[in-house]
């Protein structure tokens, strides 16, 4: 707390001689569109210019230039990654595409894999802390939003324009990448078509397995074939506006250690999904909206542990749908609506299971004077929590160049498929595999923050945010003996397990400290950001969980940009502070500190928009994990080449009104 009233102080003092420049960007954090600096939140939003400088080539790796967020990867290139918020656990973050979720109902392992190439996305929204009025109950952490150029070029464009933008890109252990967008706006129809293509062979380790135990091969490698396509059309009226999108998402990859560290881990796994989703949107006479949102996905999965057993086969399916109104009553901006979520499992080994869940929604929006007030409520309902109460108030309060903002928010969260039904129908189950717990009961949470963020001038922003939250009924694995199971009949007797279970509470808090810099200067542009994130989780003495408190403990990342006469250069990364774990039979090893490194040179042609670039990651070569066996990638050198060749036709007049840009 000290923190917080020494860099208001100081915020304050410096705001004496300072012009007000507040960040005007318009955010969709509580589906109301309003200025960033009146959603009371703390929002970070990535534009495509910056998603284009960084060393990345998924939304996964993009994420941890990002302050506030612990991304937990697998692996490197967007293999896998566990996404947590605020100390969440990455169950508890809600992604979202065009306003529709895409989070996997099987496991949350699955939500990194955002069915978006980079070349397709416009910008994303990162809004911390709860928001589960507005999206859905589970978000916990915060919410993630992926806004696509063909949705945004659909509700906001007043040009028509055309886009062919690409990255190739080929390096170390055989990698080529390949990132391809199309993109198209006319004064009524517009389309896109995108892909994305990760392959290589990895790098090669020895094989601990075979080491110790003569087991499997004597080398192995952490080999992957990543492939996304996807293409979406939207046509538009002065009142009617359609948009249609799907794709696919094939994921092939050596899950060596991903989620055990036992000693017959030899796992491979391949995950395939489609998915489709819609909008209707009506602007009415009376400057109402309504819209219809909906959406379906298709998840396959298959997991080999070892090759000497059975792969285990999974199929999930997930329709969402939301009907939602938007409407000014007086001097407040309303949006209410129904949403219904319907999930479906088929298993080897979970079983055949499905899940319904239903909420009536309403927030609201209103400035008097500088104070900015932003209230939501949601209805939730299923036959795992029954109905529950969502509420959610936020305000904002400007004073010259600060903003002074503060939230406060319920969320809950079922368990999914893999917490309640994992090995459920596996006879026999061996000692020390995850057991699932087909009578979990609803997680609940509580968060608190209060923050300021400070517009110093048009090249400096800072702002600083503390949270807490407090949680109970955490679902997470903890080590449990046969004899205190009574729910599951496949267990040896007297036998250890992780054992999904309802932790009884759990208290997270923290500091978020972020500072921007952008300026044109005499020789070239600069831009710089430095993000400092602490977070501390406490549960009861006796219990010892899984994925509660797997995140770190300070975190220090950011990325400075510097261009000129067509050269640029990007240097990125973090330094992470975390509790140390180690299985030394298998090299399994979670460090207490460890600093991670990229950079990327790039040249840009001068009369046409093709640069040419070399990226190195983990110039430092670092071995680390950040989850107990994965082995993340040492140094790896790729080079390519990047394009963004855009035309724009005529200005055409502005299609929606003031006030109802999305």
């Amino acid at each position: 707390m000290r923190q917080l009233i020494l860099t208001c102080t100081t915020l304050f003092t410096l705001s004496l001689f300072a012009q007000t420049n507040l960040d005007s960007v318009t955010v969709s954090a509580t589906r109301l569109a309003v200025k960033k600096y009146e959603s009371g939140k703390n929002i970070t939003v990535l534009s495509q210019q910056e998603i284009q400088q960084l060393p990345v080539t998924s939304v996964d790796e993009l994420l941890q230039y990002v302050g506030g967020i612990n991304v937990n990867s697998r692996g490197g290139f967007g293999v896998q990654a566990d996404i947590g918020m605020r100390g969440s656990t990455f169950s508890q973050v809600l992604i979202l595409v065009d306003n529709q979720r895409i989070n996997d109902p099987l496991t949350a392992h699955f939500n990194s894999n955002v069915p978006i190439p980079l070349s397709e996305i416009h910008h994303i929204e990162i809004v911390r802390g709860s928001a589960a009025a507005s999206y859905g109950a589970d978000a916990v952490g915060g919410i993630i939003h992926v806004k696509t150029k063909t949705y945004e070029g659909m509700m906001n464009s007043t040009e028509e324009s055309s886009e062919i933008n690409g990255n190739v890109a080929f390096g170390q252990h055989n990698l080529t990448m390949t990132d391809i967008g199309l993109y198209q706006q006319r004064k009524k129809l517009g389309f896109s078509a995108a892909m994305k293509s990760s392959q290589s062979i990895g790098e090669q380790f020895v094989n601990p397995n075979f080491i110790q135990k003569g087991l499997g091969d004597s080398l192995y490698n952490n080999y992957f074939d990543l492939k996304t396509y996807t293409g979406a059309i939207t046509y538009r009226t002065k009142r009617l506006k359609m948009y249609a999108r799907g794709g696919v998402d094939y994921r092939d990859f050596g899950a060596k250690y991903f989620y055990t560290a036992d000693a017959y881990d030899e796992s491979i796994e391949r995950v395939n999904a489609y998915w489709t989703q819609a909008a209707f949107i009506f602007d009415g006479d009376d400057e109402s909206r309504t819209e219809l949102n909906v959406s379906y996905r298709n998840n396959s999965d298959s997991f080999a542990f070892n090759p000497a057993f059975a792969a285990n086969l999974h199929t999930t399916q997930r329709v969402n749908a939301t009907l939602s109104q938007q409407r000014k009553v007086g001097n407040i901006d309303l949006n209410y609506g129904f949403q219904s979520d319907w999930q479906d499992i088929v298993s080897t080994d979970r079983g055949d299971h499905k899940l319904n869940s239903n909420a009536l929604f309403l927030v609201a929006h209103k400035n008097v004077n500088k104070l900015s007030l932003n209230g939501g409520l949601r209805l939730e309902q299923s036959e795992k929590i029954g109905v529950q109460l969502v509420p959610q108030i936020n305000a904002a309060y400007i004073h010259r160049n600060l903003v002074f903002r503060s939230s406060l928010g319920r969320s809950i969260r079922q368990a999914d498929f893999t917490e309640r039904f994992v090995s459920y129908k596996i006879s026999n189950l061996g000692g020390g595999r995850n057991a699932g717990n087909p009578d979990l009961e609803a997680e609940s949470a509580y968060t608190f923050d209060i923050g300021v963020d400070a517009y110093l001038n048009k090249h400096l922003q800072i702002s600083n945010t503390v949270f807490a939250r407090q949680s109970s009924n955490l679902i997470d694995y903890t080590l449990t003996n046969s004899l205190e199971i009574n729910n599951l009949p496949n267990l040896r007797d007297s036998t250890n397990y992780l054992y999904a279970n309802n932790i009884s509470e759990a208290f997270t808090w923290g500091n978020e400290l972020g500072v921007k810099y952008t300026s044109d200067l005499a020789q070239g542009q600069l831009n710089a950001a430095l993000n400092y994130t602490f977070i501390q989780t406490t549960t009861p003495d006796s219990v010892v969980s899984k994925y509660i408190a797997n995140h770190p403990l300070h975190n220090i990342n950011g990325n400075l940009n510097y261009s000129i006469h067509g050269f640029g250069i990007n240097i990125g990364g973090a330094f992470i502070t975390r509790n140390e774990e180690a299985v030394e039979a298998i090299n399994a090893e979670i460090k207490n500190q460890y600093a991670v490194l990229n950079a990327k040179v790039s040249y840009t042609l001068k009369d046409f928009p093709v640069s040419l670039y070399v990226d190195v990651r983990n110039i430092l070569d670092t071995q680390y994990q950040d989850i107990l066996g994965a082995r993340m990638p040492s140094r790896w050198i790729l080079g390519g080449i990047r394009w963004n060749i855009k035309h724009t036709k005529v200005k055409l007049p502005k299609l929606l009104p003031q006030g109802k840009i999305r």
